[in-house]
């Protein structure tokens, strides 16, 4: 009879977005070989568990909750913050704290009333930035640490080398109006130019996946080449074949500094920034409507340095070699 303490993992997954589809991967990779692990909605819309949410809690002895900017200043989700959670031990993990949107006092209210919660036992951010939020906006009782993304912590399949010198360029569905993508065809344009074969990876699985791939044809390149797969290690091995990249999504770009690919960020969202600061390339911040996209593309672009891979790495793997050490302290089943 299986004895291993059962942690019930809580996120956004199950929709195939490829950066929390990976979170799960980490889970399994730093804690499968000792902990029961299960998902625990079962369902990708709401209420998001087809059963009593009680009984779903009371089968597991502690709950993770992370990573992706999961602590959103004006909403509050009814997936990853439910009191009913409460009633186990808590271990936040590898969030992140979005700050274009308005901030709402109730809904901050809302947080504290969570994180403040003496069964929350661990609280870690992937930036320094989401460390302050949280810091100057919710009374913790406990630190809030700070550390990367834990993605960098997965071990990433080998890298494939391929004879072609590709271009990688990921976009996405945004479930409204197509994105004006004029300034990353222009881009593209470059990189062929500039002797570059293009790769349009889809870098998503299930309906995201799907939804994405939808959008394909909204880049109009000719000869351009089409990936799309359901597994994400044939995703990540696409991303290692890429001289550079430009990726309209985080995990896109996170994944390509694991193989020390560059990648020309195009969506300068609050963790994008903090990325790029941390390895200290803000030179790849950019954005779909930046006019001067394309001058970012030539041959000499210098690759991400194994010493910034290394220390992404290392924070990572302390925030899972720590979460593994609480988990463990936990009384027996």
């Amino acid at each position: 009879m299986d004895k291993r303490k059962k942690i019930g993992l809580v996120g956004f997954f199950g929709w195939g977005n490829f950066g929390d589809e990976l979170f799960v991967q980490v889970f399994e990779q730093w804690l499968g070989d000792d902990f029961e692990l299960k998902v625990l909605n079962d369902l990708t819309y709401k209420p998001y568990f087809s059963r009593s949410i009680e009984e779903v809690v009371e089968e597991v002895d502690a709950i993770v909750i992370g990573g992706g900017d999961l602590v959103i200043p004006w909403a509050m989700s009814d997936l990853y913050w439910r009191n009913e959670y409460l009633i186990k031990p808590v271990f936040i993990v590898g969030i992140g704290v979005p700050t274009w949107g308005e901030r709402k006092p109730h809904i901050i209210e809302r947080y504290n009333k969570f994180l403040a919660h003496d069964n929350v036992k661990y609280i870690n951010v992937r930036d320094r930035e989401s460390a302050a939020w949280i810091e100057n906006n919710i009374s913790c009782s406990i630190p809030v640490e700070h550390s990367a993304d834990i993605v960098f912590s997965l071990a990433m399949p080998a890298k494939v080398v391929s004879d072609e010198k590709f271009f990688g360029i990921v976009t996405r569905d945004r479930k409204g109006a197509p994105d004006d993508l004029t300034e990353v065809k222009r881009l593209a344009i470059k990189a062929l130019s500039e002797g570059f074969k293009v790769k349009h990876i889809i870098l998503g699985s299930g309906d995201v996946g799907r939804r994405d791939l939808s959008r394909a044809n909204d880049l109009d390149v000719e000869d351009k080449v089409i990936v799309y797969s359901d597994s994400l290690e044939e995703l990540c091995q696409e991303i290692s074949t890429c001289t550079m990249l430009a990726s309209m999504k985080f995990h896109g770009t996170v994944v390509a500094i694991n193989y020390g690919i560059p990648s020309i960020v195009l969506s300068a969202t609050d963790k994008n920034r903090n990325l790029m600061r941390m390895i200290e390339r803000r030179e790849l911040l950019s954005s779909l409507k930046d006019s001067s996209l394309p001058d970012r593309v030539h041959p000499f672009v210098p690759s991400i340095p194994w010493t910034s891979v290394r220390m992404l790495r290392q924070r990572a793997e302390g925030t899972m070699k720590k979460l593994h050490g609480l988990l463990s302290e936990l009384p027996g089943v």
